[in-house]
């Protein structure tokens, strides 16, 4: 027998699906972090565990690397042509040669949408927007942490409820609920211990600031403006940057086809408040009032995306069959 692999990587965790080239799930892994730029050995810590990760599951199924006959790749950290020449040289290291490697976030197009085409908003851990269009044409628009002004992600969710709170407290910023949230998170009573004990957790390496994002979405839901106003501008910038992916790859906007954006990642995912997928779809209305959108929520994840691109490679002749199931056996992972 042959076998496809698909491999999904981010900054929280890993996962790896095995299928034979009849679309029958063989084989599923989990794993840690592996994005290079959060590992403290960076490319060379990536390549030991990735190899660990994809040999202990071939195992485990009792495969071989030798009946890997396609792989996709979705890596995080893979956003430069130098950083996917690096990833690429490990993977061959590895031993496989018959593979297609992409950042992480173009997984979320596969996997919400059989033909393998439209934009992914990514909004998780961190922000990113990836497209391809109907040419084949792939585009990536932000996860450049330094230089993109990203303005997504779990991360950068977290930061910007903390210094609001920290605006409300010493700036005359707008009142809000997050101010007595966060308080009673962090286990202080006076906005004079504030700095305090954000530093203290600093320090001590538990300022989880990405688990903040919950509570704007709470906050949203008891309509504190404030909240509502951040996640406004969240979903405005993300719309901004879809607009900018439809532009880039030129989806045809005058005909009957459906442009598809895929929504994915903890945020989108598991945000209790529309407040930001609203303002997308307001926004992208208002601009391509001839388009027609489509609109989906992951609820498989990207890894079954990662898979079925692969299976795709094979040249198979019913796609949608083989999406379905794909997608049918990865939807409770």
């Amino acid at each position: 027998m042959e076998y496809v692999i698909g491999v999904d990587t981010g900054a929280t965790k890993s996962h790896l699906a095995i299928f034979d080239t009849e679309g029958t799930l063989a084989g599923f892994g989990h794993w840690g972090p592996l994005n290079h730029e959060v590992l403290p050995g960076s490319f060379g810590q990536f390549h030991e565990e990735l190899e660990q990760f994809i040999m202990q599951t071939l195992s485990k199924s009792q495969l071989k690397l030798e009946q890997v006959r396609s792989a996709v790749f979705g890596i995080a950290g893979v956003d430069t042509k130098v950083q996917h020449r690096s990833v690429s040289q490990i993977i061959n290291k590895i031993g496989l040669k018959d593979f297609t490697l992409a950042n992480d976030a173009f997984l979320g197009i596969p996997a919400g949408n059989p033909m393998g085409t439209g934009i992914c908003a990514i909004n998780g851990t961190g922000c990113t927007l990836a497209g391809i269009n109907g040419e084949g044409r792939m585009f990536q628009i932000g996860g450049y942490v330094p230089i993109a002004s990203d303005y997504g992600g779990g991360g950068m969710l977290g930061r910007k409820l903390i210094s609001t709170v920290y605006c409300e407290l010493f700036r005359k910023g707008e009142p809000t609920c997050l101010t007595p949230s966060l308080f009673e998170k962090l286990g202080i009573s006076s906005k004079y211990d504030f700095v305090e004990r954000i530093y203290e957790k600093f320090d001590e390496g538990s300022l989880y600031v990405a688990s903040y994002a919950k509570m704007l979405f709470e906050a949203a839901n008891e309509n504190d403006k404030v909240a509502l106003c951040i996640l406004r501008d969240v979903g405005s910038s993300y719309a901004n940057g879809i607009s900018g992916m439809i532009e880039e790859l030129q989806f045809n906007q005058n005909t009957d086809e459906d442009i598809y954006i895929v929504f994915a990642g903890s945020v989108f995912v598991k945000g209790d408040h529309p407040m930001i997928i609203d303002t997308i779809k307001e926004k992208l209305g208002k601009e391509y009032p001839d388009c027609k959108f489509k609109y989906t929520l992951l609820k498989v994840p990207p890894v079954a995306g990662a898979a079925f691109w692969a299976l795709s490679n094979l040249d198979i002749a019913d796609k949608r069959a083989y999406y379905e199931k794909v997608c049918s056996q990865l939807q409770n992972v």
